[in-house]
């Protein structure tokens, strides 16, 4: 049995109290809808019991599901701000566990006592480690990665089947934490093959090949099974046209041209931030060590790790360069990439020891960090950047530089510069005074820039439009503390904000956050949602004649009190911040409903719009309601003249940008409806239609007057 390295585990606690005490300042969510997503997938784990991925009572293709696996218990029966605060703490454990297979990594490379911890510490204390502020599967990916490369490095240095079999299961792992990693598999035996082929002799160059690729098979058949197992199971998915459907949500990802034009530029894009990241000295010298190692191998301990480091980050950077072109909407995302980050300080450190001078690899490695910053994008943001955080430092390097190409230059300069400034220090240091000057230069600047990542996110509103360090508990979690988060509530999304999409977006993103008992969701006519296909909607419809819905999702609904499509029948159990608790009659109807209206309640051109009000179950005769209607005119147009018409009584009046409301009689007769007549000659452009960000940018309808309430009221009449 190995003896526990006591000091190790205290560097974890340490690092992981510390970080612990930032990421529990964070009260509310980032990153939507990754949050919401994998906070649902949790509570969905907490409710059923059950490890498959389920959204709105749906199963979903997520791979990715060991996050949400460990968040499960945190959210079982709880109110969602405790939960969250927990699951912040939880997160600097998981994600700074990283440091115990860096520490093992880097203490097999570099053979060193001390060096292996000052390694350890620095993967954490990076400026990528703010994500751990966030429901993210980067929290777990990153120790899950650390640890597939530390099982992929020992069964390299020694090929028996219990290494091989425990380098699958850590891969698989790690594909289980961030489906990304799927193409760990695919480049593994390319790597394992390099580090074969580097201490193979033969012949000739052709036979050195063949006589490294029988050893490399010969000594790793059970990973050649498996491989060969996975071969087959890939042909038979290709065979069926589902291969890409192995990547679950992310099978997109997976189709179509994965070398976009531009690949050669973005490569080098990519690794700007990293090389910033890490305050680039210790880059142009981790990434020289690995050129240096994997061409002139010294030991087979050293090359395996570079041989592994260098497959495994070029693979890493294709695949996030591939994306971004794709899908990345011009944006560099580097939260992608900085897995690679602690393989580039274990051969910094390595460097650091190196007998032999790095010359040729190490202006090789300065040129590239060079070219990098030639092309890459400074971009300023007002918040902290999930998808680059090192983006924390560009109002700096703009303000410093002048402009984009000025921020370039000053990077290209620093790059020259401390090459330079290492170079002359080699010549004069000693080369233990060498590493200790470069590892306290590389502590400052990795730290410095993690600290002002952090002060960026902490000091600065967050996405939500709040500061991200304000409690939210009594707040928006009031749905749970009614009904209780065990509770089932189907929440019906309508975009009730005048001329806003996002902010419609952001509050019924509230409603299901920080509300467990919300676990369904019902589109109307195809309307208004707020979130992806991720997330499954039930398709709600009603008969225009008795009001009967198609379905009876839940017993309790939340609505906007502002809806002006329907109104579910039911007791309301309370109202806060715009929407409605409804106990929901069953089988669901409406008491009301508005057709030939757009579906956000603008009066449609050349269209009289109707207010169906049903007659109540039971009800025997004739009866009066009273509707009471609230209008309002476009922003920036004189008020229009609307008319509103029911067999009981009319309206006429004008309606600007402040609200009108009036109460309309209106006599609905036994066992059918009657309706109101909305009319509007007068119309204008207006926004799009907010089923979508698309074409709510699109301007391209009219509309007259827009419908902001409908109130039936309880009090009844005789006619």
């Amino acid at each position: 049995m190995r003896r526990i390295d006591w000091p190790l585990v205290a560097l974890w606690f340490a690092l992981a109290g510390g970080l612990a005490a930032l990421t529990s300042q964070v009260a509310d969510w980032y990153v939507m809808t990754d949050e919401l997503l994998y906070e649902r997938l949790a509570i969905s784990i907490a409710n059923l019991g059950s490890p498959l991925p389920e959204i709105h009572g749906e199963l979903i293709g997520n791979v990715n599901q060991f996050y949400p696996l460990l968040l499960a218990p945190l959210f079982h029966d709880r109110l969602v701000p405790p939960a969250l605060l927990d699951a912040h703490v939880l997160n600097a454990f998981v994600m700074s566990s990283a440091c115990l297979p860096t520490f093992l990594l880097a203490r097999a490379v570099t053979q060193s006592r001390r060096l292996p911890y000052l390694v350890a510490a620095l993967s954490v204390c990076i400026p990528w480690i703010p994500l751990s502020s966030m429901l993210m599967t980067e929290v777990v990916a990153y120790p899950a990665f650390m640890w597939a490369v530390l099982a992929v490095y020992r069964a390299a240095l020694s090929p028996r089947s219990r290494n091989d079999i425990v380098m699958v299961v850590a891969l698989g792992v790690a594909t289980f934490a961030r489906t990304q990693f799927l193409v760990l598999f695919l480049v593994v035996p390319v790597a394992l093959y390099l580090h074969e082929l580097a201490f193979t002799e033969a012949p000739s160059r052709i036979a050195r090949i063949r006589v490294a690729g029988r050893k490399l098979v010969g000594s790793h058949r059970p990973l050649a099974v498996a491989y060969a197992a996975l071969v087959v199971a890939a042909l038979v998915l290709l065979a069926v046209g589902r291969l890409s459907s192995a990547l679950g949500t992310y099978s997109v990802t997976a189709e179509g041209n994965l070398l976009p034009s531009g690949m050669g530029r973005s490569l080098l894009e990519h690794l700007a931030p990293i090389g910033l990241g890490l305050g680039i000295l210790p880059f142009v010298l981790g990434v020289a060590w690995l050129f240096a190692t994997f061409a002139r191998p010294p030991a087979r301990e050293r090359h395996a790790f570079a041989a592994i480091a260098l497959v495994m980050f070029a693979a890493l950077l294709v695949e996030v360069t591939s994306y971004d072109l794709r899908f990345g909407q011009g944006r560099l995302h580097d939260r992608y990439l900085f897995y690679v980050v602690p393989l580039i300080l274990i051969a910094f450190a390595a460097g650091l020891q190196a007998e032999r001078r790095l010359h040729w690899s190490l202006y090789i490695s300065a040129t590239l960090m060079a070219l990098a910053f030639s092309v890459v994008p400074v971009v300023r943001y007002d918040k902290f950047n999930v998808d680059s955080p090192v983006a924390a430092l560009n109002d700096a390097l703009l303000e410093a530089g002048g402009s984009v190409d000025g921020a370039r230059v000053l990077l290209g300069l620093a790059t020259i510069v401390l090459l330079l400034l290492f170079v002359f220090a080699a010549a004069f240091l000693r080369r233990a005074q060498l590493a200790i000057v470069v590892l306290v230069f590389a502590v400052v600047a990795v730290s410095s820039e993690t600290a002002l990542a952090f002060n960026r996110l902490l000091t600065v509103d967050g996405t939500s439009g709040r500061p991200i360090t304000l409690e939210q508990g009594q707040v928006f979690d009031w749905i749970d503390r009614k009904v209780g988060p065990g509770a089932k509530v189907t929440m019906v999304p309508y975009p009730f904000l005048y001329g806003n999409y996002w902010e419609n977006v952001a509050y019924w993103w509230n409603v299901e956050f920080w509300n467990a008992s919300v676990q369904r969701a019902v589109t109307y006519e195809q309307a208004f949602t707020g979130t992806p296909e991720t997330f499954p909607k039930t398709e709600l419809t009603f008969d225009r004649t008795t009001g009967r819905a198609n379905v009876s999702p839940r017993v309790y609904a939340v609505q906007g009190i502002a809806e002006t499509r329907f109104r579910l029948a039911g007791t309301e159990l309370g109202q806060d911040r715009g929407v409605a608790l409804i106990a929901v009659d069953r089988p669901w109807r409406t008491v009301w409903l508005a057709f030939d209206l757009y579906r956000d309640g603008w009066t449609v051109p050349k269209a009289v719009g109707k207010i169906r009000v049903f007659a109540a179950p039971g009800q025997t005769e004739a009866t009066m309601r009273f509707l009471t209607i609230s209008v309002r005119g476009p922003n920036d147009v004189p008020p229009r003249a609307f008319r509103v018409d029911s067999n009981a009584s009319n309206w006429a009046a004008e309606a600007g940008e402040q609200p009108t409301s009036k109460q309309i009689s209106v006599c609905v007769p036994a066992r059918g409806f009657a309706d109101v007549q909305v009319h509007a000659p007068r119309y204008s452009p207006i926004y799009g239609d907010p089923r979508s960000e698309a074409s709510f940018v699109s301007y391209a309808r009219s509309g007259g007057v827009l419908v902001t309430g409908i109130a039936l009221a309880d009090e009844t009449g005789p006619c």
